[in-house]
């Protein structure tokens, strides 16, 4: 098959899918006075945009509707791993976190110790206010505005172009600065891949159930975990709190999202 020919293909399939799950999902809308009917269509619209994600159609837009049809079937923790994919393609998108911040609002801790313990802070990071390109053409205009600077100072000998030249090129070290910064943040992160549990889950001293809780109270499902390694088909993890213990390896999700 020539890539031009697949190329035909692959954009005449994507529209064909792409309205399948919406339909599923406007159908699912239309019947939510009824959750027993509504679920099924919600949980079908997920798992027909989920088949989109995973054939590369990955924007924000994609991954709000995964993480809205998944949230209204009722599977929070599918939610929030489709809205850390959504936001490992585009950190930057301000409907993407309001998106995640809500879900996680939506997790019910059996006591606010526990909360303490598992709730991730609001994310941050430059990274997470403009893309890559808003800050390659606020780089560029920085750059541009003082070399006019040193330009005009070196035609008219004025001061006050020199110190105007000086400011904007402490900006773009300020803005590289925070973009350094946040770059080996966010890789320090995605060394421990984030994993979201399941199902209400108790927190083991070792990998295995004979190991006694690590916590008093089991994890809620949609938590938001570290990776730290594998064993035995079991998973040791890192709480927001600095907790570790060990979780079954079939009771998480894994996400791409740092």
């Amino acid at each position: 098959m020539t890539p031009l020919l697949f190329g035909l293909i692959l954009a005449s399939a994507l529209p064909a899918d792409l309205a399948n799950a919406e339909r599923l999902f406007e159908q699912g809308v239309n019947s939510r006075a009824d959750a027993a009917a509504a679920r099924p269509l919600f949980a079908q619209s997920a798992l027909a945009f989920d088949e989109l994600w995973r054939n590369g159609h990955r924007n924000p837009s994609l991954a709000r509707n995964r993480a809205r049809a998944h949230r209204l079937a009722g599977n929070l923790p599918a939610a929030i791993a489709a809205l850390h994919e959504g936001l490992a393609v585009a950190r930057y998108n301000r409907s993407l976190q309001v998106e995640l911040e809500d879900a996680r609002s939506a997790i019910g801790y059996p006591h606010d110790d526990l909360a303490e313990q598992c709730r991730p802070r609001p994310i941050g990071g430059i990274g997470t206010r403009m893309s890559a390109l808003e800050a390659y053409l606020a780089a560029g205009g920085l750059w541009l505005l003082s070399c006019l600077g040193a330009a005009r100072f070196a035609m008219t000998r004025v001061p006050a172009w020199l110190f105007a030249s000086g400011i904007a090129l402490l900006a773009l070290a300020t803005l590289g600065g925070f973009w350094w910064h946040d770059h080996d943040r966010q890789s320090e992160a995605n060394a421990r891949p984030i994993l979201i549990v399941k199902d209400d889950s108790a927190l083991k001293l070792g990998n295995g159930e004979s190991w006694p809780d690590r916590v008093k109270w089991k994890l809620p499902r949609g938590v938001e975990v570290r990776e730290l390694t594998r064993r035995g088909g079991w998973i040791q993890v890192e709480l927001v709190g600095g907790t570790v213990g060990w979780l079954p390896e079939t009771n998480v999700i894994p996400t791409s999202g740092g």
